[in-house]
């Protein structure tokens, strides 16, 4: 096995670094939804004095939440994905298959991009109605996502992380 050049070593450490940042973002939005509809129910049931903006900041959170999980599984291969037909085609046709996987995953990611920066603009300045917060903080998550999707794709192709053994905990034996 060959040591990797410094420059994708460089890479992979800022890349992971990013992922990570974006893991611990990942767990405050989780915490946040969970409070936020907690607070809901007992304003609701116990106090019958709901608030006007909770469901919409818990849906702010939970589409910035799926955005960056779904980026951070890009990298980790925790995304779904079917193995039965890669396994089939051996060792080469396996690599052409994944390398495919991820060039259709960073084509996915371009859409994003590309539709994420005309919903920002469609959006403007305009409110959400209950909450008062910028409609576009919604569709800024495409483009982050977008943005942090196709950077894991692209990481995975350099880097030649193409499968998930790779990632997985090796502890266990099957």
């Amino acid at each position: 096995m060959s040591k990797k050049s410094p420059i994708i070593e460089n890479l992979t450490w800022a890349v992971d670094g990013l992922n990570g940042i974006a893991s611990w973002i990942c767990n405050r939005l989780l915490e946040l939804i969970v409070a936020i509809t907690f607070m809901q129910v007992v304003l609701r049931y116990v106090f019958n004095s709901p608030t006007k903006w909770s469901e919409e900041a818990a849906m702010l959170c939970l589409v910035w939440y799926g955005m960056l999980a779904t980026a951070i599984c890009v990298r980790t291969h925790h995304h779904v994905a079917i193995l039965f037909f890669r396994d089939l085609l051996g060792e080469t046709g396996g690599i052409v298959l994944d390398v495919f996987a991820h060039l259709v995953i960073l084509g996915f990611a371009l859409v994003l991009l590309f539709s994420g920066t005309k919903l920002v603009d469609l959006a403007g300045v305009t409110l959400l109605p209950a909450s008062g917060i910028p409609k576009s903080l919604l569709y800024y998550s495409a483009l982050t996502g977008g943005f942090l999707i196709a950077l894991n794709a692209l990481t995975n192709i350099l880097t030649g992380s193409l499968r998930p053994s790779e990632f997985e905990d090796t502890g266990t034996t099957s």
